[in-house]
């Protein structure tokens, strides 16, 4: 078809699979399945190119075959010979934009049929054909690998009529799991940084990334808040200092906010602040929270797929993907409203953009709110009158919200089990559904690969069947890489060697320093075609993950030595009890002793480690505090009785202040410190009241302080009583 001189009116319309006039249709025995269904089939067809989805005739007259996707080929039977589709290739409008439900119970093929979407706009943009940004939001790292072709399928791709091949995708993942990769490795692979700038995130925001369904105390929720604003607009310190505003903080910059503000120090409770540093800590070693954030501009390229892979965060991808989603659709959505009103000068700073996003349940739920739900909601209302496409893709239709889903022209629904996903269908679909087609059986037996397809241009008509292609780029992570990144979400709590805080305020340095230069880590302007990686990269991926684990391994047998201790119901054997080469005591002549003595936190001894996790430290000297001899012998002088063990750990304060805030805390549950000893270079504090017992010690392990507290007595409800104190310091 000449595409200048579209065809006339009598070409376009419904025509039967016997015309000679129709484009080679697909082999039947390429389709296993393919059912009788009795309803006349009436679609847009195209004497070239087969069915058109997504297009009016009026608008299929202007483009004709440009801008169209292959997805598949129709897999029902007619009746009527004549009248059949069977083999028809399917085709998707990419000039348009869309909104388009891909639904599907796990294994039935929708992550591939998503893929399959990504790669048909990949190859328009390849033609030529339409100019569009393609940004795909990947939860469980099965998108990565579409830069490299499907070798392993060519055979059957000819007998589509399509070749293998790889595509110009960048791949971002968390900058920490990017910066413990080889360079070879991060070339090849095409792999970027990911970063999400902490002033983008709102009171909000914080609450998903600091804690699961963001559920904060009010205390600390109005602390994020008037933290946010003090580094927006400015803040005073305690000696008056006056800080200026800081358009773009780190989580560094809101630690400092909390320590030095004095507006801040008047306000909150410190046992709130540091709840709070905590908290943020734990959100700064997941090593994606930094200033400069990757924006909107960095994603959505013209010509390219971006492809947005957090599978190495574990069970923080969930939060990290929410705020990024939203950022995303908002920034999205500002600039292409700024071009309508500006024209092409806003045009040229972001295309008409396509966001995929897998696993649309969790981020964009029926019930309850995540940081992404009101920003996709409106991406699905506003983004088409401002040239922009969503495909949401979900195994749980019922469970995604009715205002996103309501919005989709186009519908492609695999096999579905559950009676409220088949019952959400039926009722959001955009086009008339078969009898057939609404039997639970035969919706939640359909093979694998094959989608009942809903257009919303066809309203009047019904929908049919239709089998995806084989991939022409590979699909799923289920390389090398992979692996790593399963390894990076199982210790992805874990501090990395270098600390944080050093590397992110020589980050912090370098934006002051060289504020108008590119980030760091930026995309040529002309990206190069799709590497494949050689053996020889193979071989350093292979030994780069070989002390990966051997690293992990260690860690675990230092564990296990640090941990393998006697049980404290135990008698103490005479080795143990044998006096140690250094033992002084600097108070009262037993530990027993009821009478409250001065004490100078400053000056007790801190046990040092080397690289520990968190909980490696806190169980080693937990375990040190029950059985070492000297608060082993003043906590349990009768044997076994009521005890309770509990930690407090900070990066942001000394172990001295530590210390002072615990005593604090403990004296202000009515105890008092009877005696303090010092114990081949560990200092033990023990403290009393009435028969209740106290004994802590104090560690440090790379900027990381603990402070354990054992807490012990014959009678159970005061040891719960001092406990529960000691509880709300956190």
């Amino acid at each position: 078809m000449d595409e200048n001189n579209p065809p006339p009116h009598d070409d376009l319309g419904a025509s039967s699979g016997g015309d000679s006039s129709l484009g080679e249709l697909i082999p039947k025995q390429l389709l296993s399945f393919h059912p009788l269904v009795t309803e006349p089939l009436d679609l847009l067809v195209d004497a070239e190119v087969g069915v058109v989805l997504g297009r009016s005739e009026s608008l299929h007259r202007k483009y004709g075959k440009i801008g169209l996707g292959m997805l598949g080929a129709v897999c029902e039977s007619s009746d009527d010979p004549l009248l059949s589709l069977l083999g028809m290739p399917v085709h998707l409008d990419l000039i348009s934009p869309h909104v388009t439900l891909v639904a599907g119970k796990r294994g039935s093929g929708k992550s591939y049929t998503l893929g399959i979407v990504g790669e048909e706009l990949a190859r328009a943009m390849a033609r030529q054909e339409i100019e569009v940004a393609v940004v795909i939001i990947d939860a469980v790292d099965v998108f990565r690998q579409m830069v490299e072709p499907n070798e392993e399928q060519r055979d059957l791709l000819s007998k589509w009529g399509l070749e293998a091949s790889g595509f110009n995708a960048s791949v971002y993942i968390p900058r920490r799991t990017y910066e413990g990769l080889p360079e070879e490795v991060r070339q090849k692979s095409r792999l970027c940084p990911l970063t999400i700038s902490p002033a983008e995130l709102s009171t909000s925001d914080w609450g998903y990334v600091l804690e699961k369904e963001g559920q904060l105390s009010t205390a600390i929720d109005n602390l994020i808040s008037d933290v946010i604003e003090s580094l927006r607009k400015g803040y005073v310190l305690e000696d008056g200092e006056v800080v200026s505003p800081r358009p773009d903080f780190s989580i560094t910059d809101m630690i400092n906010c909390i320590e030095t503000n004095s507006r801040i120090e008047e306000l909150y409770k410190p046992a709130t602040k540091m709840a709070l540093i905590q908290r943020l800590k734990r959100a700064q070693r997941l090593g994606v929270f930094l200033p400069r954030g990757t924006s909107a501009q960095d994603l959505a390229v013209p010509g390219k797929v971006t492809i947005i892979d957090v599978a190495p965060l574990g069970s923080d991808a969930e939060a990290v993907l929410a705020i990024l989603t939203s950022i995303l659709c908002r920034q999205v959505l500002t600039y292409r409203m700024a071009w309508t009103e500006e024209g092409t000068s806003a045009r040229e700073q972001l295309p008409p953009t396509w966001l995929i996003i897998d696993e649309a349940h969790i981020l964009v739920p029926r019930s309850g709110t995540t940081p992404a739900k009101g920003a996709i909601i409106g991406y699905a209302k506003l983004g088409r009158r401002f040239g922009c496409s969503l495909v949401l893709c979900t195994q749980q239709p019922s469970a995604v919200a009715d205002e996103a889903i309501s919005q989709a022209d186009i519908v492609l629904s695999h096999a579905l089990s559950l009676d409220a996903d088949i019952k959400a269908l039926q009722q959001r679909a955009p086009a008339v559904m078969p009898s057939l087609f609404k039997e639970k059986a035969f919706i939640s037996g359909l093979p694998k690969g094959v989608a009942v397809v809903f257009d919303q241009v066809t309203e009047n008509k019904r929908g049919f069947l239709m089998q995806v292609r084989p991939r022409i780029s590979k699909h799923g992570g289920t390389d090398r890489l992979s692996a790593l990144f399963e390894a990076a979400s199982i210790v992805g709590q874990e501090p990395s060697v270098t600390p944080e805080g050093v590397q992110e305020a020589e980050f912090v340095e370098a934006e002051v320093t060289h504020a108008d230069d590119d980030v760091s880590y930026s995309l040529p302007a002309v990206s190069p075609p799709p590497l494949r990686l050689s053996r020889t990269d193979w071989e350093r991926l292979d030994e780069h993950i070989r002390d990966y684990i051997a690293a992990m391994l260690d860690r675990r047998m230092q564990e296990l030595l640090l941990t393998d201790e006697p049980s404290p119901v135990r008698e103490v054997s005479a080795s143990m009890v044998a006096a140690p080469p250094d033992t002084r005591e600097t108070s009262a002549p037993t530990p027993q002793a009821e009478e409250s003595i001065p004490f100078d936190a400053s000056r007790v001894l801190v046990k040092k480690f080397g690289p520990l996790t968190r909980s490696l430290l806190e169980r080693s000297l937990t375990r040190t505090l029950l059985y070492a001899r000297t608060p082993h012998e003043y906590l349990f002088p009768m044997g076994t009785i009521h005890r309770v063990n509990w930690s407090i750990m900070s990066e942001s304060v000394s172990a001295a202040t530590l210390v002072a805030a615990v005593i604090a805390r403990l004296q202000s549950a009515g105890m008092s410190v009877v005696s303090v000893r010092e114990d081949s270079g560990v200092t033990f504090v023990f403290l009393s009241k009435n028969v209740t017992k106290a004994a802590l010690m104090v560690g440090e392990s790379q900027g990381l302080v603990c402070v354990p507290v054992v807490i012990a007595g014959p009678d159970a409800r005061p040891v719960n009583a001092v406990a529960d104190k000691l509880r709300t310091l956190t």
